[in-house]
């Protein structure tokens, strides 16, 4: 039975000459990996560079039938490419730092991070703004999404000065410039509570 979805591309593997295991977060919050035949070599069903990760596509597959099987991908369609992540290179690496974190928490076929489709989904928007200032406003977006995926996966030893990046929206991260100048020093320390985390 064929379904259709709406995804940000996690990871790509190329499982053949032309074919690829794609690996993508539905905006249910569920993880599911599909088997992309042909990927290589059909731009009519899958337009070049629709699956890079960091992208958000729409995408027609059909269900695996058996546990051990992937789901197909019929088609796919590129809804937003994020393209100016692209244009600098500290940015595209947090971005496809993010998305590594997501894909290492998110279970496969279970529907519970919603939260964290959200949080990825809204630090990409964000880290594509034509005027981010990346000075200031890349280490704000990169504290907001560590602090808010340490504390969705309620491993989050709390202090007082990570409140206003926790409360705060992605989207009003420019609220925040005042602040960062002082709590940049904590910015190790939290990378390293991440690294730690996602790869124990």
């Amino acid at each position: 039975m064929q379904e259709t979805g709406y995804f940000i591309i996690l990871k790509k593997v190329k499982y053949s000459e032309a074919d690829l295991i794609i690996t993508a977060l539905s905006n249910k919050g569920e993880k599911k990996s599909f088997l992309a035949r042909s990927a290589l070599k059909s731009k009519k069903r899958f337009g070049g560079g629709v699956f890079e990760p960091t992208h958000y596509v729409k995408l027609t597959f059909t269900n695996k039938e058996e546990k051990n099987q992937l789901n197909t991908l019929e088609e796919a369609q590129l809804i937003n490419d994020f393209y100016n992540l692209r244009k600098d290179y500290d940015i595209l690496e947090f971005a496809l730092h993010a998305v590594d974190c997501i894909l290492r928490v998110s279970q496969e076929g279970v529907q519970d991070s919603e939260a964290l489709y959200n949080l990825l989904g809204h630090s990409l928007k964000n880290l594509n703004k034509e005027n981010l200032i990346k000075t200031s406003d890349l280490l704000i977006l990169k504290l907001q999404f560590y602090l808010k995926f340490l504390s969705e996966q309620g491993v989050l030893s709390l202090e007082s000065w990570m409140l206003p990046y926790l409360q705060q929206s992605l989207s009003a991260h420019e609220k925040l410039r005042e602040r960062i100048e002082t709590d940049k020093i904590n910015m190790s320390v939290i990378e390293s509570t991440i690294e730690h985390y996602i790869r124990q």
